[in-house]
């Protein structure tokens, strides 16, 4: 229960100022003036230190206190100063006192304030959670903290209320109040209540309330659910009203009680009170059911248990009753059904005919058999038969059976006349029918031997007794069957002889009911079930009291025979008996009455008496066997009679009786009327002696019982009571019994029962109303049908023919038992649209076996049945619904929403069509299940609502699903109304989790190794190929979590194994540290994770390992043992596009080849085993590193003339230099094999490798047929080992592939990525693309691409400069600028040049950009400028002592030495400087432990003398950056044949594949300098180690190498005269001989004398092209040969030189000088003719039409003066002139490098934001042009054009003025800056460009 706010009042409170602890105030309460009080402030010094203190006196008169003095605290003590009070007046006085400290000053508030009403209330009531019309309870005090008597009042909302609500408080008292919270409804309540108090209740504080109304929600819980409703569920909601929860009771015995208990589960928060109502548990008579708990309360999140009683009281009887718990406030209600059966016992005789056979008389013969009882209940039995007047005697007639437990009766016979005995004995047993047992004997004498009476008489006498021929005696049966009216039936019995064609005749008795055949025997009852044959008027006789035990009058006892024939009676008494009949025997006619005399002779007084007489019947000719024929066999009758009586003296009561009744209330099972019904009583005599009863007879003869009198001399007594009731209403009687013959003891016995008809009630008055329903389906209904009678019923309902076709009902017929609720499933079917109003009926009847449907009493019921027909349709919320991706083999679900929007209820049934998009075939997919899953694929969709349908995906495959779904109205039958309409599309994608490498990098001892190279040793694409692939079935067993095995190996179940090599290094190397990105390249989250064998093996105990570890899993323990390989992170999950970075390092610990199997596993996706092998080389030994023993070549056509170059790669791991060779041998047969053709041909089969470099072996692969060649080759490793590697190349024919195999540079076989993604520690700059792919490229061409270095850091600046890793790299790749400078955040544009020439090849380079912290460089230089000031200093500064003089010597000797050193350091310095671009890798050496460095270190830091040396500075290590390029060149004529439309895109040079000269293909460099011996070598280096050593020493050298940077770059002469061919133009190779000789050698070529003066075109000689490029930086290792010169020259130079001579009208005129000569090329012009791709020489038509035409011109212009003429010959000329210049090589080549260079200037000018090249053009105006200053030369002839300031193009000049941006040291003359501004400005106005010497 929530307890209420805690009161505010508030403790005195005590505050610190500056280290004194003081009240916050002093007040006085309830003073009265003229009066003094006295209070005391307390200072304490909470401080560490003494404090003084003063203060001031108050500044009222009222306040005193002591005079101001200053005040001394030590730490931690007081002071007490007393404040005086004087009032004078009642008011409110108020003053304070102020205490200055050392720190600071501080006052205490003084008041006294007056008495006022003041109460205590709680700030607010927190009620927490209530039931809705329940109610909570908080109790709280309220407290009258004043002096005065204080009245209050309460003002509160509903819900909430308070008692008491109004009072009053005396000073300093409290009250109790109690709240009560009583919500309405499920909200949140929160209200203020305000208490009024005070004299006039004028003031108020407010107490805020807060409490929230809950909904109770209860479940019923039960989990014993009957048979019959085992579908239903156990747990139902109040909510639903129409729900049932079953508590079945089971079969329990009656006079037994079963508890069960009803569970109320409440979920809700709160306290849910509930009631129990059970209506029949005091209206109906026969209630078994009790519940005795009525109401209650449910705790919050708890459970209640409702105890409920079931006591049977007729025994096979189902029971039927409801209790419904009802939540408070009818929020909701349940109904519990009650069913129990009751059970009884079942008793049965082991035999049911017992034979003694023939005895003689006065013999015995005993018999015995059992009585069983078969079921678990306790049964009392008894036989009803006198044993001591009997010739049968049992030795037990009374007991009790356990239950499943069987006696064994034993019985004799006695017989003591000649006669047949036969006696059918009734064994009572409590609530189970009597069971007969039918005893029967023959006695013989001497003298009479009657016939012996077998069982088989028995049957026959039955049917004797069924055909009415019992009543006549066997010798008139005789007769007749002799005369032939009898016959004999095929069992023997006697039949009518016309009696043959009765069919009933024949038929076999009905048998007759147990209970009827005992008590209907012609006494208890007026009708006995069979026609009597000897009966006696009385069946009791009672003596009553005797007083007089001599003179006792006998009673007469008529004996009547109603037979046709004379009977003989035997009774089995003698004289001496207490009571006895005379005669004994005696013969009786047909159909008459004789009398005997009953005497009773007891033999002492004060004694009951009472005797069960026995007499036989039997016709007269049965006394002699000899009168009887065995097919008239008649057995005997056996009569009873009961006498009692007793001897109780006048003054003597009789004997107290001591008994029990099983029960004082006997509830009979209802009937109709004129029916009868029975059940047993049981009488227990409990003391010792006989007790007499007698029950009273019922006046209105509706209940009867049997034995109504009689004397109880055994244990139990049982009876039999009979209803039969007349009329049909409820039967009460009271049943009296006297005991003992006393009338204080007689008992009541309350017996109940009722007759009554069949009735049933019809729910909702007798209507049934459908909804209106489509036509054509169907809507049902449950009706629900009550038995409100005793009986249970059957009914049978019954529709009239017209209204089959629309209305049914299920089921048709049953059973209901007495107060059961059923309800009928209708079935409403409208074929029209329209309202219908059916009337079906039922008829109900009694539900007993073997009615009879026409006799019995019928009732009829109608029940009116409303519906409507209609139309309508469905339709689905959304009709495209997308699952999106889903994980294949997981589910999706989804909610489909269809409504339906008209009147009626659509029966419906829907259909999936699957349509899969994906890589497999047809014939695969069409046997896939469809992976759409509805829930419901039909139903009855109500109207106007909606229903949801859940759709469950479950893909299978990695594919496009798309599900058309169709609804299809229909029949109740199934039967279609409508064709398939579209409901909605619902589509979804199976996927996998995936991941994809997508960048790699590596340092440490890789930091050398590139990433195509780094891409191939960890087989990325084949990972990332795995890794998109589909997972097997195995692979999708496990999860991460549950991938575990007890096997030392555990077991693999993916067929997919890569290798992860680390490569190769020596011992103690850096770690090799890998780093890949992955990527979610998927559409879910993806869980992965990197399995180590310890991840996936159990731990397991000791004695479960078994077993020695082989040398694989020692070397895997020492592995994991050492962590050699580690993977960080090794698990993670990536969502959709997300990217992480694993790290992966090998230690080079231990010489020798690791490897380690390490699962990669992707949850619900791919399980990958990789294989981790790292190779750590001795420092002593020579290694090679193979990834593999195969290599593939790229495939390679047939029938091409030139094959390309392929390269096989093989990289030293070691730390020494190696020497390889190829053994060719195989390759000889496989060139024997194939004609003599070389199909494999290695180029440099032998070579040395240094550490850490990488070799190229060459190879040609050319195939003769398109197939698969394969051949192995040993490599042998000079001291080292030898590997066989297996080379594989494919040929295929280009006519048969045809576009499937196109020619690439194979770049995009691998996925190797162009972007750097993953970032490195330490790095600063990035490339834009690492990756370049050139493409297919003919020979003699060049292709550019450009990169952007970039330096992402924002403090430092950094240096560049670009290597290549092999030397044949230079001959075909140019990278300008060379090196660089950056600055933060600055990006640099270098131009990657490929020059195509040699032999068509494969080409994936790889060049190294060296990256150098400036910043951490200068700081290096300071340091060693420092280190180098402190070594001088030390150099010449000592301490000189008197000890060990000899150490001042060795410290001279330590000082040159560290001189000597300084100078080798600057020395290296130097050379490393030149020598560094040289070196394209980092060297590998041995690393050395932590304390060698220690000591290493300890000795550098201290001298002999102990003086401290500080430790050199090391330089900042460089971070190499790779660029990987690839490419494929081709011969010009396989260009132009396999990519005519790319032609166009490449300008092909002839005059390069002159300058390269012939030579032969594949032939090995030659060898100059021959072998040396020892000496020799140790000569040569010994000279030039001189040589070298002078230079270094060369301070005049050491300054012109530092201002080489400085001086302007040098100007050629760029033109130079050649004589011109006049016949036609020159072609390739006599150009190319022409630029060989030089200016010098110009031979006139003989001709037209028009032309004999011209100049032509000259290529600057190669020695002057070099001696430019010398000035600038080289691309190291540049290479040295013709081709090489050739392309060097060609691509720094570019340089054309033209000069122009006089023209003279006549052929013999003098050259003009040199100054005259020009040459004016429009650049329009040029830009024309500059489109074609290949300078060629075609034929010229021009030399016979210039002459005609210069005929024709000389001709016409005949009148013309002189100057004209040759002013238009010299004009003809220059356009002639102009032709043939455009057709050289050599203006080709210079246009190209006209157009590339302003390019390239564009975009510098575009990437430094000079030019904005997106944005939109404007007209600019220029300013106007310079004035050209003079010049010496002549002026221009006419018609030509005023030339522009000459333009130099050249690589030269470009990196020069690339420098010029980024060095920002470099010093360049005016000219050359203004020459530069004049070519960018030539470039940028598009403006004419003439070229001058």
């Amino acid at each position: 229960m929530p307890a209420a706010v805690a009161s505010n009042r508030n403790p005195i409170k005590r505050s610190k100022f500056y280290g004194i602890e003081v009240v916050d105030n002093v007040t006085w309460k309830g003073w009265e003036p003229g009066a003094e009080y006295t209070k005391n402030i307390v200072l304490k010094n909470v401080n560490v230190r003494t404090q003084k203190i003063k203060y001031n006196s108050p500044s009222s008169r009222f306040f005193s206190t002591l005079y101001p003095q200053p005040i001394v605290l030590s730490a931690g003590t007081s002071f007490t100063l007393p404040v005086t009070f004087r009032p004078l007046e009642k008011n409110v006085y108020e003053d304070n006192i102020e205490f200055e400290t050392n720190e600071g000053i501080f006052s205490v508030p003084i008041r006294a304030v007056l008495p006022k009403h003041e109460l205590a209330v709680p700030d607010q009531l927190q009620f927490g959670m209530c039931a809705a019309q329940d109610s909570v309870e908080v109790t709280f005090e309220i407290n009258n903290i004043s002096e005065l008597t204080t009245p209050f009042e309460w003002k509160i909302k509903e819900p909430f209320t308070v008692v008491p609500p109004e009072g009053t408080l005396d000073p300093k008292s409290s009250c109790r109040i109690t709240a009560t919270f009583r919500p309405k409804a499920a909200v949140v309540y929160e209200t203020t209540a305000v208490i009024r108090y005070g004299h006039d209740l004028s003031c108020f504080k407010t107490v805020k309330l807060e409490g929230i109304g809950k909904y109770p929600h209860l479940l019923v819980v039960n989990s014993l659910v009957s048979d019959d409703d085992k579908s239903k569920k156990s747990k139902k909601h109040l909510d639903n009203l129409n729900d049932e929860a079953v508590v079945n009771f089971g079969k329990i015995a009656i006079g037994h009680k079963s508890e069960k208990y009803i569970e109320l589960q409440n979920l809700s928060p709160v306290n849910a009170p509930f009631t129990v109502d059970h209506p029949t548990g005091s209206t109906r008579i026969d209630t078994v059911f009790t519940c005795q708990q009525t109401s209650g309360v449910v705790p919050p999140q708890s459970l209640v248990r409702i105890p409920v009683v079931y006591a049977p009281q007729i025994v096979n009887e189902k029971s039927v009753d409801y209790i419904s718990v009802q939540a408070i406030g009818n929020i909701s209600k349940t109904v519990v059904k009650l069913v129990g059966t009751c059970k009884g016992p079942v008793v049965s005789l082991s035999q049911k005919v017992i034979n003694f056979g023939r005895v003689d008389i006065d013999d015995k013969q005993t018999r015995t058999f059992t009585i069983t009882n078969e079921y678990d209940v306790e049964a009392t039995y008894q036989f009803l038969i006198d044993c001591s007047e009997s010739v049968f005697k049992f030795e037990k007639l009374v007991g009790m059976l356990k239950p499943k437990t069987s006696e064994t009766i034993i019985l004799h016979f006695l017989p003591s006349h000649p006669i047949n005995y036969f006696r059918r004995v009734t064994c009572l047993v409590q609530n189970q029918d009597p069971l007969f047992i039918d005893l029967i004997g023959t006695c013989h004498s001497e003298q009479v031997k009657p016939a012996v009476l077998q069982p088989k008489h028995l049957v026959k006498y039955r049917m004797h007794v069924s055909r009415g021929f019992s009543l006549f005696p066997p010798e008139q049966l005789n007769e007749l069957l002799k005369e032939g009216k009898l016959q004999l039936d095929p069992e023997g019995c006697l039949m009518m002889q016309q009696a043959e064609s009765m069919e009933e005749y024949l038929q076999a008795p009905q048998p007759i009911p147990a209970m009827h055949e005992f008590f209907d025997d012609g006494h208890y009852s007026d009708k006995p079930h069979t026609k009597p044959h000897v009966t006696l008027d009385t069946s009791t006789i009672d003596f009553g009291q005797c007083q007089n035990l001599r003179l006792i009058e006998p009673q007469t006892v008529n004996v009547t025979n109603h037979t046709k024939g004379k009977v003989t009676i035997n009774w089995m008494t003698q004289n001496t008996n207490t009571f006895f009949v005379t005669p004994a025997t005696c013969d009786i006619p047909p159909l008459k009455t004789f009398s005997f005399q009953v005497a009773f002779k007891p033999g002492v007084p004060n004694q009951f008496f009472g005797a069960e007489l026995e007499c036989y019947a039997s016709y007269k000719s049965m006394r002699d066997y000899r009168l009887v024929q065995d097919e008239t066999f008649c057995p005997p009758w056996c009569l009873t009679l009961n006498t009692v009586g007793h001897t109780f003296q006048p003054g003597n009561e009789t004997f107290l009786p001591r008994f029990t009744f099983d029960a004082q209330k006997l509830v009979f099972p209802a009937i109709d009327t004129n029916e009868t019904t029975f059940r047993t009583f049981l009488l227990t005599n409990t003391g010792t002696t006989p007790i007499h009863y007698a029950f009273e007879r019922d006046p209105s003869n509706t209940y009867s019982i049997k034995p109504s009198k009689g004397l109880l001399t055994q244990k139990h007594q049982l009876f039999v009571i009979k209803m039969a009731p007349k009329t049909a209403k409820l039967h009460r009687h009271m049943l009296k019994v006297k005991l003992n013959d006393a009338e204080k003891h007689i008992h009541d016995v309350m017996l109940l029962g009722s007759a009554e008809t069949p009735s049933i009630l019809l729910d909702d008055e007798a209507c049934l109303y459908f909804k209106p329903t489509c036509s054509g389906t169907q809507s049902q209904r449950l009706y629900k049908v009550k038995n409100i009678s005793r009986t249970p019923l059957k009914y049978e309902w019954r529709v009239p023919p017209e209204s089959r076709p629309h209305l049914s009902v299920e089921p048709m017929s049953g059973s209901i038992l007495p107060n059961e609720s059923q309800s009928q499933k209708w079935t409403f079917i409208p074929q029209e649209h329209k309202k219908y109003v059916l009337k079906p009926y039922v008829y109900v009847y009694a539900d007993r076996p073997n009615v009879d449907l026409e006799t019995t009493k019928r009732k009829k019921f109608v029940l009116r049945v409303l519906g409507e027909g209609s139309s309508g349709e469905i339709r689905a919320e959304r009709l495209k619904i997308n699952f999106s991706n889903v994980v294949v083999g997981s589910s999706a679900a989804k909610e489909i929403i269809v409504y339906n929007d008209n009147d009626c209820s659509l029966h419906y049934r829907l259909a999936i069509e699957q349509t899969i998009d994906g890589p497999y075939p047809d014939h695969e997919t069409l046997r896939d299940p469809i992976a759409l899953e509805l829930d419901e694929m039909e139903g009855v969709l109500p109207a106007r609502s909606r229903n949801i349908i859940v759709g469950t995906i479950r893909p299978i495959r990695r594919v496009d699903y798309l599900f058309n779904v169709t609804y299809q109205l229909q029949t109740p039958q199934g039967k279609q109304v409508n064709e398939a309409v579209p409901l909605c599309q619902v589509k979804a994608t199976g996927v996998y989790p995936s991941l994809a490498v997508t960048d790699a990098r590596c340092y440490g001892s890789a930091s050398g190794v590139s990433k195509a190279r780094l891409w191939s040793l960890f087989s990325l694409d084949n990972l990332n190929v795995c890794l998109d692939a589909d997972p097997s079935s195995e692979e999708l067993m496990y999860s991460v979590i549950t991938r575990h095995s007890t096997r030392r190996r555990p077991p693999v179940y993916t067929r997919a194994i890569l290798d992860f090599n680390f490569g190769a290094a020596p011992v103690e190397s850096e770690d090799c540290i890998v780093h890949l990105m992955i990527e979610n390249t998927g559409a879910v989250s993806t869980e992965w994770a990197f399995l180590f064998p310890t991840d996936l093996q159990l731990e397991l105990e000791y004695w479960a390992e078994t077993g020695e570890f082989d040398e694989d899993e020692l070397h895997e323990m020492r592995v994991m043992d050492n962590k050699l390989f580690s993977v960080e992170p090794n698990a993670g999950t990536l969502e959709p596009g997300e990217c992480q970075t694993i790290t992966f390092t090998y230690k080079h610990n231990f010489p020798g080849t690791d490897r380690l199997p390490v699962l990669f596993k992707l949850m619900r996706g791919r399980e990958i085993l990789l294989n981790f092998i790292g190779v750590t080389v001795d420092p002593e030994s020579r290694y090679v590193h193979f990834p593999s023993n195969k290599h593939m070549f790229y495939p390679v056509p047939i029938g091409a003339v030139a094959n390309p170059k392929q390269v096989y790669e093989l990289y030293n791991g070691g730390a020494l230099p190696v020497q390889y060779e190829l053994d060719l041998t195989a390759l000889e047969y496989i060139k024997q094999e194939n004609y003599n053709h070389k199909v494999f041909q290695c180029l440099n089969p032998r070579g040395e490798i240094l550490p850490g470099r990488t070799a190229f072996v060459e190879w040609i692969f050319s195939p003769l047929e398109a197939k698969t060649y394969m051949v192995d080759v040993p490599i042998h490793i000079v001291n080292g080992d030898t590997a066989l590697i297996t080379f594989t190349g494919v040929g295929y024919d280009k006519r048969i592939m045809g576009d499937t195999m196109q020619l690439t540079d194979q770049h995009d076989l691998t996925g190797v990525p162009a972007i750097q993604s993953v970032p490195v520690p330490g790095q600063l700059v990035y490339l834009s693309q690492e990756r370049v792919s050139i493409g297919n490229v003919p020979l003699f061409s060049l292709s550019r691409r450009p990169i952007y270095i970039t330096n992402r850091s924002t403090s430092h600046v950094v240096s560049f400069e670009w290597y290549v890793t092999s030397e044949a790299d230079s001959q075909v790749l140019d990278i300008q600028p060379v090196s660089g400078v950056l600055q933060p955040q600055e990006s640099a544009l270098c131009k990657v040049t490929f020059i195509a020439v040699g032999e068509p090849s494969f080409f994936d380079l790889d060049v190294v950009c060296e990256i150098t912290d400036e910043t951490e460089m200068a700081e290096y230089r300071r340091e060693l400028a420092d280190w180098e000031a402190e070594k001088e200093r030390q150099k010449y500064e000592f301490t000189i002592t008197e000890k060990d003089l000899q150490k001042r010597e060795r410290n001279v000797r330590n000082c040159v030495q560290l001189s000597r050193q300084a100078t080798d350091t600057t020395e290296r310095s130097f050379s490393d400087s030149d020598l560094k671009r040289y070196q394209t890798l980092p060297p590998i050496r041995p690393q050395k432990t932590e304390q060698e460095i220690d000591e290493q270190r300890e000795r550098e830091r201290k001298t002999e003398t102990g003086t401290p040396l500080w430790n050199k500075p090391q330089p900042p290590e460089t971070f190499l950056l790779h660029l990987g390029i690839t490419a494929r060149t081709h011969t010009i004529a396989e260009f132009q044949s396999n990519f005519p439309n790319e032609v166009q895109n490449f300008f092909i040079d002839r005059s390069m594949s002159e300058k390269q000269g012939p030579g032969v293909r594949g032939a090995q460099p030659e060898v100059l300098l021959g072998p040396c011996s020892p000496e020799e070598r140790e000569t040569i280096s010994f000279v030039m180690a001189n040589i070298l050593r002078g230079l270094l020493d060369d301070h005049d050298f050491h300054e012109a190498l530092r201002d080489i940077h400085k001086e302007p770059v040098p100007y050629f002469c760029q033109f130079s005269d050649r004589p011109t061919r006049t016949t036609s133009i020159p072609r390739m190779e006599e150009a190319a001989s022409v630029a060989e000789e030089g200016p010098g050698k110009s031979p006139m070529v003989e001709g037209s004398p028009l032309l004999s003066k011209a100049a032509t075109p000259e290529v600057i000689p190669e020695e002057r092209a070099a001696s430019v490029e010398s000035t600038d930086k080289k691309i190291p290792s540049k290479p040295s040969s013709v081709a090489g010169s050739l392309i060097e020259s060609r691509a720094s130079v570019k340089t054309v030189s033209i000069s122009e001579k006089a023209f003279s009208p006549v052929a013999d005129q003098a050259p003009a000088t040199p100054t005259e000569d020009a040459t004016v090329i429009e650049h329009d012009e040029t830009l024309e003719e500059a489109d074609l791709p290949i300078a060629r020489s075609p034929e010229e038509p021009e030399e016979g039409a210039v002459a005609e035409h210069s005929a024709e011109i000389l001709a016409s212009r005949a009148a013309e003066t002189e100057i004209q003429y040759q002013q238009s010959m010299q004009e003809e000329k220059h356009m002639m002139d102009r032709q043939t210049l455009k057709r050289l090589p050599e203006f080709g080549c210079f246009l190209e490098a006209i157009i590339e260079n302003a390019i390239h200037n564009i975009v510098l000018e575009a990437s430094s934001g000079t030019v904005n090249l997106t944005a939109r053009p404007r007209m600019v105006a220029l300013p106007p042009k310079p004035p050209t200053p003079p010049s010496p030369q002549p002026s221009v002839p006419v018609g030509a054009t005023t030339t522009a300031p000459s333009l130099r193009i050249s690589a030269a000049s470009s990196r020069a003025s690339t420098r010029a941006k980024t060095d920002a040291d470099s010093q360049r003359s005016e000219s050359q800056r203004a020459e530069s501004a004049g070519s960018k400005a030539s470039h940028s106005q598009a403006s004419r460009v003439t070229i001058s010497k």
